[in-house]
């Protein structure tokens, strides 16, 4: 489980054209106290590690009920006619009766960006502890930080009864409400303000970028976002970020 438990559920929206690599814009002047060297990388995960802007809606095409099913929920959302969290529960309850293990399968072929084991290496060898804080799925999240060395993940958790899902959520973490999960993060691995990265590619990673000494908007479909980043990458491989990032990293651990 994550971290201090697991959790899933972001927003869904279509996912947009496949990034440039390599495409970046210059980072400001950081104000106030520079940042680094980096003590805590936090990373969001849909559209940020994962290709897909949302694993919500990847499971929901796959198993061929996004069209006349979860797509309406999704609509009312954002029409301001239902509240998040009825959202999120409509949502839980047409995967009612599905095994986990059928959506773990789905899951684990949900495509990644390029690169995540050579960035998180370079970040790990430099002592930098990693953490995913997302509104997506446990199920996805915890797999990410068990297959590449992630110290902790949190997300929002499906009910399971019986290695069955029985329709229920426990909504852990907000899309736009992730400053709570920084801080506990900061507290537990004791860092500054000036010692965090952030990486996002949503508006829903605003409240996170503030919290951080740097933060990196990777692929952002949010202008308001990239308005808060410290930088700003389309690429379709993490290793990109490195070389970026070298100058905040100090030595090798």
């Amino acid at each position: 489980m994550g971290f201090p438990f697991s959790p899933s559920f972001p927003p869904r929206r279509p996912v947009s054209s496949e990034p440039p690599s390599g495409v970046s814009s210059p980072a400001p002047k950081p104000r106030g106290r520079s940042p680094g060297p980096f003590k805590l990388a936090l990373f969001d995960l849909d559209g940020t590690l994962t290709r897909e802007r949302s694993a919500w809606e990847y499971i929901h095409r796959r198993l061929g009920l996004w069209e006349d099913h979860a797509e309406k929920f999704q609509e009312a959302f954002l029409r301001g006619e239902i509240p998040y969290r009825r959202f999120c529960e409509l949502d839980a309850r047409v995967w009612k009766g599905l095994k986990v293990s059928e959506v773990e399968r789905i899951l684990r072929e949900v495509p990644l960006y390029g690169g995540i084991d050579e960035l998180v290496a370079t970040l790990r060898s430099r002592g930098i502890r990693l953490g995913i804080i997302s509104s997506g799925l446990s199920l996805l999240s915890d797999w990410v930080r068990e297959r590449y060395g992630f110290d902790y993940a949190v997300a929002n958790e499906l009910g399971v009864t019986d290695g069955v899902l029985d329709g229920r959520i426990k909504i852990h973490v907000r899309y736009d409400r992730k400053a709570k999960w920084v801080k506990e993060a900061k507290r537990r691995f004791q860092a500054r303000k000036p010692e965090i990265l952030a990486v996002g590619d949503s508006a829903g990673d605003i409240a996170m970028f503030r919290m951080a000494g740097f933060s990196i908007a990777f692929n952002a479909r949010s202008p308001r976002l990239q308005e808060v980043a410290s930088l700003s990458v389309q690429s379709t491989d993490l290793r990109d970020l490195i070389s970026h990032l070298a100058p905040y990293l100090g030595p090798e651990a």
